[in-house]
């Protein structure tokens, strides 16, 4: 048996690579442990080319942690067979998730964090909900539309009654004929591992091309470096920012329901908030203006897209940085007054 396979099969011993990424041992320390278990003499140099070919390889079972160095055991849902690997995986989210409400899934939990997570920047977030679009023919819709959209407003600054618009800088951004905002694409993802990376990526580039831009953001952070690899070669390609917080699935399971983070009092979000760490992978390259075909498209289909043009024009009207919560209770009261 080649080296290469001798140091597989040592691997996949329990008690050889640490399960967590932060306590990744150091290929010295691994040369340690490992040495005496092969069956015959390699040079040090060729062990530690050997364990750096098998990180880089998604069949294997050690991986090289993302942050700072080190190797650990890459997680099971991370390793790609090679049978499974000649297939495509489906992205359906397991059982368990799909047997309980809504309210309480991951992917609605972390979203209602994300929506909220943004507004402390001075961002204006809005949702997009898939399911309430046209109903079409089976696989039209398919990867059309984002879990979220944020607007950012580039004339403006914060202030004590919340964050407002320059007005003067506004009246020459029209006067140019430019944009005085940008709208990003978001992409919400719980995990992201060696099987399922492409498609979700693929699937963020495809509801984005409308956009400014387009973000992939994951709530589980990257641990392995040659998944991070592949993400910057994908983003260096397509201009996709990528982003990752510091969830894990149990800390996900334990937040209250989607709806009560949404309303969480201030402060109880804030503490929430200031526990997550976002690591930024890549950042997205700007294009240069909306493709206003594709957007005309995306109204036809979606009524939530057609309102959330109708709160920008309502901003612009005004000169003021409505959220689109306050836009959209502005409108039922107005609607209601007749």
């Amino acid at each position: 048996m080649n080296l290469t396979d001798q140091l597989r099969e040592i691997l996949k011993s329990e008690g050889i690579l640490p399960d967590d990424a932060d306590v990744a041992k150091t290929a010295t320390e691994l040369l340690d442990v490992v040495r005496p278990k092969l069956t015959e003499k390699y040079s040090d140099n060729s062990i530690r080319q050997t364990l750096s070919v098998l990180a880089a390889d998604p069949t294997s079972p050690v991986a090289r942690a993302e942050r700072g160095y080190g190797y650990y055991r890459r997680p099971t849902n991370q390793r790609v067979e090679v049978a499974e690997a000649q297939g495509e995986p489906d992205g359906s989210p397991p059982e368990s998730d799909r047997t309980i409400g809504r309210e309480n899934q991951r992917e609605e939990k972390f979203r209602a964090f994300y929506l909220r997570r943004v507004r402390l920047d001075n961002l204006f977030p809005v949702r997009i909900d898939h399911v309430t679009a046209l109903r079409q023919q089976a696989g039209v819709n398919r990867w059309k539309f984002p879990d979220a959209v944020v607007l950012t407003w580039d004339v403006g600054e914060s202030a004590d009654t919340g964050f407002a618009l320059d007005q003067a800088a506004l009246e020459v951004r029209r006067g140019l004929g430019e944009q005085p905002f940008r709208l990003t694409s978001v992409e919400l993802k719980v995990e992201l591992s060696l099987s399922t990376f492409r498609e979700y990526f693929f699937q963020c580039v495809s509801n984005s091309m409308w956009a400014h831009s387009s973000a992939l953001v994951i709530a589980c952070p990257i641990l392995d470096a040659l998944l991070a690899k592949e993400l910057r070669r994908l983003s260096s390609s397509y201009g996709v920012g990528i982003s990752a917080f510091d969830f894990t699935p149990e800390r996900l399971d334990d937040l209250p329901a989607a709806s009560k983070i949404a309303s969480m009092p201030d402060d109880e979000f804030e503490r929430l908030a200031a526990e997550q760490r976002e690591a930024t992978i890549t950042s997205s390259r700007l294009r240069p203006q909306l493709d206003w075909e594709h957007i005309k498209d995306l109204k036809t289909q979606s009524g939530e897209f057609s309102d959330m043009f109708d709160w920008i024009a309502r901003c612009l009207k005004d000169g003021r940085a409505y959220t689109a919560e306050n836009y959209f209770s502005l409108r039922a009261i107005e609607a209601a007054a007749g």
